[in-house]
């Protein structure tokens, strides 16, 4: 690849008006398609309650999408914004029928907020190593355990295997995603490329289609993500 297009990738992926591309991609699939107007009904304590998922979801995925370009650009506020994130996409989540959310999101917390912490003492970007292999066993190997003790002993229904793996594999790659993002290899972006692809299918079960959309404009920005970190390794910008 010619210095001049790798150049003209960075730009892209530095720009802000990509940042308001993305969010218009995500607010527009989901007004056009009425997502908006997805609403759950339920009772507590004897009253009955009406919760505006798809508003509440909309906004979540706004602030996701802010977050995760935020990280593309190195902009550590972007991983501040994503740990803060958390417990409204776990929310929306376990609504869905994401069972494992109430016990795989406080990981999911705890590791975005160690990324936050990592990103302040140190910014260097790394080739892969052990420990880039480690994390994504230590991934899969949580969320595996915490779905499948979510399915077994806290869902009200019998494990529907199907949406089980559905929900653990996605969840095991952002587990080992969200350790790597802390030491900034540019090779995860592969890791999240298939992150993407997994959470585009389950979305799609759980329609969702708001983030069917956030996850199609991530798949893009994974790859100009890669480009770029892979040229800044080589100065160390």
């Amino acid at each position: 690849m010619s210095n001049t297009i790798i150049t003209t990738i960075k730009k892209i992926t530095n720009s802000t008006y990509l940042d308001f591309i993305g969010l218009a991609i995500v607010l527009a699939a989901s007004l056009t398609l009425g997502y908006h107007n997805t609403e759950i009904d339920f009772t507590f304590q004897g009253t009955n309650y009406v919760f505006f998922l798809g508003y509440v979801s909309i906004v979540n995925t706004g602030f996701s999408m802010i977050g995760n370009r935020l990280v593309t650009k190195k902009n550590n506020f972007g991983n501040l914004i994503t740990t803060c994130n958390t417990f409204l996409s776990g929310s929306i989540d376990y609504l869905l029928g994401n069972a494992g959310a109430i016990l795989t999101y406080p990981v999911s917390f705890i590791g975005n907020y160690l990324v936050f912490k990592a990103w302040k003492k140190s910014k260097i970007l790394r080739s892969i190593d052990f420990i880039f292999y480690r994390n994504i066993l230590l991934g899969f190997f949580f969320s595996i355990l915490l779905n499948y003790v979510a399915f077994k002993y806290i869902a009200q229904t019998p494990i529907d295997w199907k949406l089980f793996f559905a929900i653990a594999i996605p969840a095991g790659i952002t587990f080992g995603g969200t350790f790597n993002t802390a030491r900034m290899y540019p090779d995860n972006w592969f890791l999240w490329q298939f992150y993407n692809l997994t959470k585009i299918i389950q979305n799609i079960l759980l329609m969702n289609v708001a983030n069917v959309a956030k996850y199609a404009f991530y798949f893009f920005n994974a790859i100009i993500g890669y480009i770029t970190w892979n040229d800044d390794k080589k100065t160390q910008l």
